[in-house]
């Protein structure tokens, strides 16, 4: 059996099927039928099938024409059921692992899935988890619930492992094929086909030990990123206290060419990654009655510069008695994407709202944002008005920094988007 997928991988007649059609699974879902593999996409939602057959993409990185172009041209088929997975040799789970109310991890998207998989024989094929987990959760989620339905033995009769995304959005550079691609197994010979399959699509490989090692390479990844955001932002504040300017303190720091990587300041975390995957780490270390002093601190910081944004822009507005209202710019956790997860824009808003102060926003890529049950629409650039306080929030490409400054008074700048501009006459304050 080993040898029959095998061989199906090589002559690319493995079908694979990805669930969960997000940020995540749908590029991955066009890389392998662009790798003339026969391709399902499965997700429940049925409004993103319904794009997926018009050829309209709903993610910021794939264009309608690529999208039409892959569609038209491979062998690419979308449903909302599971019904493929009869047929399927690779089945590659791509949902949501968010936090539910109190922080934890909420991995029932993925025990759903699995629930719906071990309805049909595992017999011979790979399956994959791509989502952000904690150290651990593959063998005890996936794996006891395959081995509840089957007499099956794993890494002899069918094969699991983990690959950890590494999908940036909005950026052009580092893109599926050219990012390293992590693979752990449950067994070697999981792991050995998991780096046979992800070959075809991905110019690198990196093998680790186990499921687990793979996990926890994500989780460090980000929490790594996580950890030394807070303590820049940390600095900011500092720096500000000492009247300082943190961003020139950066970019002098970073002429350092050894010991040091820059990190920079915002209005917060934002986004499906950063602010959730230290939380799972964080979860699982609870567990076994450890505390992690870093992630804890980080978090805290990170988490409370919302409030200190708003907190100096009600100081600002004290101190110029001409502002009248705040409108911010960027609704998006970061430049150039449309998604608004965990973004710091809609926690300021908030903020805002619960203080009955009232503001406008603009993104060229978010229409409609719910604060506390209300809609808030996007509105065009030409209704700030000059006295109105502008808060940069998410700092887009395509806003035109030197017409802001023309028509704005006052601009509160928490992403340095001003540093090369020269007016005079606009008054910037910088986080």
């Amino acid at each position: 059996m080993e040898n029959e997928i095998k061989n199906k991988i090589l002559q690319k007649k493995a079908v694979v099927s990805v669930i969960g059609l997000g940020y995540i699974g749908l590029p991955i879902a066009l890389a392998f039928a662009k790798a003339k593999f026969k391709v399902n996409g499965i997700d429940i939602d049925q409004k993103k099938i319904n794009h997926l057959n018009l050829k309209q993409s709903y993610i910021s990185d794939i264009n309608d024409a690529d999208l039409k172009n892959t569609i038209s041209n491979y062998h690419l088929t979308f449903s909302d059921k599971f019904d493929s997975i009869t047929n399927s040799d690779v089945i590659i789970i791509c949902v949501p692992t968010p936090l539910n109310k109190t922080k934890d991890p909420d991995i029932s998207f993925i025990v759903e899935v699995v629930e719906q998989i071990s309805k049909f024989s595992m017999n011979n094929k790979i399956i994959c988890l791509e989502s952000t987990v904690y150290p651990g959760a593959t063998e005890e989620i996936i794996l006891p619930r395959i081995l509840k339905t089957s007499n099956l033995t794993v890494g002899k009769d069918f094969n699991i492992i983990f690959s950890p995304e590494r999908i940036d959005p909005g950026q052009e550079h580092w893109k599926l094929e050219n990012t390293p691609k992590v693979i752990g197994g449950i067994t070697e010979k999981c792991a050995n086909l998991g780096e046979l399959l992800y070959k075809t699509i991905c110019n690198e490989i990196v093998k680790v030990s186990s499921t687990r090692a793979a996990e926890m390479t994500k989780l460090l990844e980000n929490t790594f990123r996580a950890a030394n955001i807070g303590l820049i932002n940390e600095m900011a504040v500092i720096c500000e206290k000492l009247n300082l300017d943190i961003w020139e303190i950066i970019e002098a720091a970073k002429t350092k060419p050894y010991g040091y990587m820059p990190f920079y300041p915002g209005p917060g975390l934002g986004g499906h990654c950063i602010p959730v995957d230290p939380r799972y780490l964080e979860w699982k270390l609870e567990t076994l009655n450890i505390e992690s002093k870093f992630i804890k601190l980080s978090e805290e910081v990170n988490f409370s510069m919302p409030n200190h944004v708003v907190n100096k822009a009600k100081e600002i507005i004290k101190n110029k008695k001409l502002i009248n209202s705040i409108f911010i710019l960027g609704a998006s956790y970061k430049p150039n994407v449309s998604d608004t997860r965990e973004s710091p824009a809609i926690d300021i808003m908030q903020l805002l709202e619960e203080q009955d102060i009232d503001f406008k926003f603009n993104d060229p890529l978010v229409d409609i944002v719910k604060i506390n049950g209300k809609e808030y629409k996007s509105e065009p650039l030409n209704k700030i008005n000059p006295n109105s306080l502008v808060i940069i929030i998410t700092d887009h490409s395509n806003y035109d920094w030197h017409e802001l400054t023309n028509q704005s008074k006052y601009i509160f700048d928490t992403r340095n988007a001003l540093r090369n501009i020269k007016n005079t006459n606009v008054n910037i304050f910088k986080l």
